[in-house]
């Protein structure tokens, strides 16, 4: 079991928002995230939940808060009890909080300009490394363990094969025959620097990135698999959040890249172009995910 997603009750929890001076006794609507930094975070969602915020003044809605949890098993209990309400982030903890809370997806985040992306197994060019067989005996650095392209996707990818996936506390850790192990690097640009330096034998990331990083390197770095894309981004709800007000809230997202003042936070929050519905292929994705997921997070 990953100890990631290990609830810890006493983690503390960063929260900040938006407050009008017109609705004082109306509760809140709180926006979720999961990050090391919390502070950093809430920085991150601040533009956000201010519009929100604003936007729910005709509903009554006094604030729009932001609450950073250290994982998916702390998100998942505020959703369940009702302690976030929106909660914003990549598939596989999207997954994992609606399976351990009863969460919704609603709407698709395109982030950074991008409705959806895809993972990246990677080696140095002159490895011997050309196909997901080849990773047999050797060892893999993922990103961390709630990443949905450094991570999970990858993952799923090679388990979907029938290989053997072994969680190793560092690189140097021998690797069995017919296994495959594994390391969290904690970053992205670890990883490729990892496997560039012999460190690992191989690496995962998401497309985009590894795009950016074969120019970096030319010449330098091969893809040995590709995986079938994912929704970029999602956002849920939790499961007893009132039908109108999880209508309000996703016209409000939806409207927003139509005005102004809606591109302009969109803008700040992370190059966000918009918010839109899940089209089917992402949502079969999703229900696709379930079952690995649902393995992953241990859930009973």
């Amino acid at each position: 079991m990953l100890r990631s997603f290990r609830f810890r009750a006493t983690a503390p929890l960063l929260i900040a928002g938006f407050i009008s001076p017109h609705f004082a006794s109306a509760e809140p609507v709180i926006i979720g995230s999961i990050h090391r930094e919390a502070a950093a975070e809430i920085k991150k969602f601040l533009p956000l939940a201010n519009y929100v915020g604003r936007h729910l003044q005709p509903e009554g809605i006094n604030e729009a808060r932001i609450v950073v949890a250290k994982d998916v098993s702390q998100m998942a209990t505020l959703l369940r009890e009702g302690k976030v309400d929106i909660y914003i982030d990549s598939p596989f903890p999207s997954v994992a909080a609606s399976l351990l809370s009863g969460s919704k997806y609603l709407l698709r985040r395109w982030k950074r300009g991008r409705a959806e992306y895809r993972s990246v197994l990677f080696a140095k060019k002159d490895s011997n490394l050309h196909r997901l067989e080849d990773l047999k005996g050797t060892m893999l650095a993922f990103e961390e363990p709630f990443s949905s392209s450094g991570y999970f996707i990858p993952k799923m990818a090679l388990a979907q094969e029938g290989l053997k996936l072994v969680f190793k506390p560092d690189p140097t850790k021998p690797v069995k025959r017919e296994e495959i192990g594994y390391v969290f690097s904690l970053d992205d640009e670890n990883t490729i620097v990892w496997v560039l330096r012999g460190k690992v034998a191989a690496g995962a990331t998401d497309d985009h990135m590894y795009q950016e990083e074969t120019l970096r390197y030319p010449n330098s770095l091969k893809a040995i698999y590709t995986t079938s894309s994912f929704p970029r981004h999602l956002v849920s709800c939790r499961a007893d959040l009132a039908p109108n007000l999880v209508t309000r809230i996703k016209a409000i997202l939806i409207e927003m890249d139509q005005s102004p003042e809606g591109r302009s936070v969109l803008k700040e929050f992370e190059e966000t172009t918009k918010f839109d519905h899940l089209p089917g292929p992402s949502m079969a994705q999703l229900l696709k995910a379930r079952k690995f997921v649902e393995a992953e997070v241990r859930v009973r």
